[in-house]
């Protein structure tokens, strides 16, 4: 997987500086959530339900970004 990085280094408007600590927290949290949807994807055999498949694999989508907006604390704006 990449890595985003603005390309003439100017901040993105609403979030704080990211520490190491943080990256590092966002990258895991990030790496969780992408085990958990191979697994998903892994159960969709035909024989589990696809719908609800889905349906967990957005509500990981969403928790993970929740969890790294709780990391990178962005301005309730954004």
């Amino acid at each position: 997987m990449s890595e985003a990085k603005p390309l003439d280094g100017s901040k993105v408007q609403g979030y704080r500086t990211l520490t190491e600590k943080d990256i590092a927290n966002m990258n895991r949290l990030k790496e969780i959530s992408r085990q958990f949807i191979a697994q998903l994807d892994f159960l969709n055999d035909g024989e589990n339900c696809p719908r609800w498949l889905a349906i967990a694999k957005t509500d990981m989508q969403t928790a993970c970004m929740a969890a790294c907006r709780a990391v990178a604390q962005p301005d309730n704006d954004c």
